[in-house]
């Protein structure tokens, strides 16, 4: 089928117009080629408006309808109508070169040596093997012809387009000239019985009028090859040409009442398994329509389904009657009968979704009074007073999330929801509850980061780290930044500390102690992550007083750069540990507190705790008795 359009005889110059046209393959002075690309565009037009589509598109491109003439519109639309999409992007080669579309005699030894091919008694050439050509056929339209012969690991090219293309119309039903038929007498004498075979001879077979009757409901579900297997019959004996003729007459097929009279034991046979295949076909059917089909049904459609069933045939057997059908497809007994008795089903909630297009565009007229942000309540109480109607508070909420229209006014930002999620997804319990001291050195450790000014109006960041029980403090890190990097870094001082079992690691609810790498430092250091309740300082009131202490005791604001400021910090840090002592510790310095309490013995250090839990009770009274006077008074 040559992509060739016959018209009046071309000028010269039209010749040349053509030539440099990029849609144009070929041309002469009475004939023009369009590349493949543009006759799928084409083809395209042509399925959606016929001939007028193929001038829209000619006329698009900038061609001349009057100049190329209507024979070459009319031979197009003709190869559309009789040979459907073309296919063939190897039809696009120079003029004369037919290499990839013409059988090349020379190929024909090697197409022979790889078994698919033969060649005939009584012809020249050769063709396709029985066998390789049901091969391609039980595989057709899934696969294409010239993709199966390429699996088989045989060039197309070598073959010929020739031939795959004769084979294809074959496999269609539009060959014009039908393979020949020839049944060995094995064949003959492997199917001179079946039930379901009225004759067979070398050169034809004729099937009975009860496997039309039955295999035509099958025919629509299962390939030609699947049926024959389903009725005993080896698709491998019938030639591809006489399936294609047997699946055109299953379609085609007018049902009468011939059946099989001679019962045999093949024909039980064949029969249940006939049974049990409309079984498992029926059974995937209404699985189809109850998971996938059913769902996405709107409501005409389902309206349909309901009264296709209710106009279902009275089954003798009382088998298969409504309740059944309501069961397979899924549908509840109420639904069924609602639909069928609502003759607006299926209208009114178009009806709704009509009705809901104009009330937004009044609750819009109302957003857009006088231009300012209005919230729920103010559009529900100027809606009367604006547009004359009146819609309730859900309704305004209902169309407004409908419709995606949002008010503006404290609408939750996305930032604060993550942060909010995050946040209750990272946070840990309070495990030290102010019991800051009752325990022995290196158990209860404190955290926090400040900010230092510094400077000409600089501003730093400092991250501490503190033992609580004794008040020592392991480091302060600066940093110009106050980011992951500054509290990991601040971190790596905790590297050569030993620290006792089940020690605690308290700090407040930080975003930068909420993230998974500081939390999991902190559990590969083999302690506890705990944190303050939001918002309460007191709960790592040691850290807050270290950091009052260093900005009343030191003149950071002096240090004119960052340099400076971390050896103001290191200095502070050595005279702290070392030389500043702690009136509430015995007056001792951090470390010769730290000293001094692994030196007590077990008896010695239960006093010790006996004292600070003392203490720490005597806090938690006052604390609740500042809680009942601040709650009396309303904080006043």
């Amino acid at each position: 089928m040559k992509r060739r359009s016959t018209a009046k005889h071309f000028t010269q110059d039209q010749i040349q117009k053509f030539q440099a046209d990029p849609n144009v393959r070929y041309v002469d002075d009475h004939t023009i080629r369009f590349t493949y690309e543009f006759r799928i565009k084409l083809y395209e037009a042509w399925e959606q408006e016929k001939r007028q589509g193929v001038k829209r598109v000619l006329t698009e491109n900038g061609y001349s309808l009057k100049e190329l003439g209507q024979e070459v519109i009319g031979t197009l639309c003709n190869k559309f109508k009789r040979c459907g999409r073309p296919v063939n992007a190897k039809w696009n080669l120079p003029v004369g070169d037919k290499s990839h579309y013409w059988t090349d005699p020379d190929n024909n030894e090697y197409l022979l040596s790889t078994g698919m091919f033969v060649k005939p008694k009584n012809g020249r050439g050769i063709s396709f093997s029985d066998d390789f050509r049901n091969k391609l056929f039980n595989a057709y339209p899934e696969q294409s012809v010239e993709e199966g012969i390429r699996k088989a690991g045989i060039d197309p090219e070598k073959v010929g387009y020739q031939r795959i293309y004769a084979l294809q119309r074959l496999f269609e039903g539009r060959s014009a000239v039908p393979s020949k038929v020839s049944h060995s007498d094995a064949v003959i004498e492997k199917y001179c019985n079946h039930p379901y075979i009225k004759s067979i001879i070398t050169k034809k077979i004729r099937f009975c009028e009860s496997f039309y009757n039955e295999a035509s409901f099958l025919i629509e579900i299962m390939k030609i090859n699947e049926i024959l297997e389903l009725y005993e019959i080896d698709p491998n004996d019938i030639p591809v040409s006489v399936q294609v003729n047997l699946k055109y007459k299953l379609t085609h097929w007018k049902r009468t009442d011939d059946q099989c009279k001679d019962v045999t034991v093949q024909l039980l046979r064949i029969q249940e398994r006939r049974y049990r295949k409309l079984t498992e076909l029926v059974e995937e059917r209404f699985r189809k329509i109850r998971e996938e089909e059913l769902p996405a049904m709107d409501y005409i459609q389902k309206k349909k389904l309901c009264y296709w069933i209710q106009g279902y045939p009275i089954d003798p057997m009382k088998i298969v009657n409504t309740s059944y059908l309501l069961k397979k497809i899924g549908i509840s007994r109420s639904s069924y009968y609602s639909i069928l008795r609502n003759n607006s089903y299926g209208i009114s909630q178009k009806m709704r979704d009509a009705q809901d297009d104009k009330d937004i565009e009044i609750i819009k007229q109302v957003m857009d009074y006088r231009g300012f942000h209005k919230g729920i309540r103010q559009l529900y109480m100027m809606m009367d007073d604006v547009t004359g109607y009146h819609f309730s508070m859900n309704k305004i909420k209902r169309l407004m999330k409908k419709y995606g229209v949002r008010s503006g006014i404290r609408e939750k930002k996305q930032s604060r929801i993550e942060a909010r999620q995050n946040l209750e997804e990272h946070k840990k319990p309070n495990l030290l509850k102010r019991r800051f001291r009752i325990a022995r050195p290196n158990t209860h450790t404190l955290t926090d980061v400040t900010y230092i000014p510094y400077g000409d109006h600089k501003l730093a960041y400092g991250s501490a780290i503190r033992d609580a029980v004794t008040g020592r403090m392991y480091d302060l890190t600066i940093n110009e930044c106050n980011d992951l990097k500054l509290v990991l870094s601040s971190l790596k001082s905790l590297d050569n500390v030993i620290f006792k079992p089940k020690a605690i690691f308290h700090s407040d609810q930080g975003a930068l102690y909420l993230t998974d790498t500081y939390q999991n430092s902190i559990q590969n250091l083999g302690l506890k992550q705990s944190m303050s309740k939001r918002g309460n300082c007191l709960d790592n009131a040691p850290q807050e007083s270290f950091f009052a202490l260093f900005k009343t005791e030191t003149a950071y604001r002096d240090c004119n750069d960052i340099i400076e400021l971390e050896v103001l910090c290191s200095n502070y840090l050595d005279y702290f540990n070392n030389e500043r002592r702690q009136w509430d510790r015995r007056r001792m310095t951090p470390m010769e507190y730290e000293t001094y309490l692994n030196g007590l013995n077990e008896d010695e250090f239960d006093r010790y705790l006996e004292a600070e839990k003392k203490k720490y009770r005597q806090m938690k009274k006052r604390a609740a008795e500042h809680a009942i006077q601040r709650a009396q008074t309303l904080g006043v």
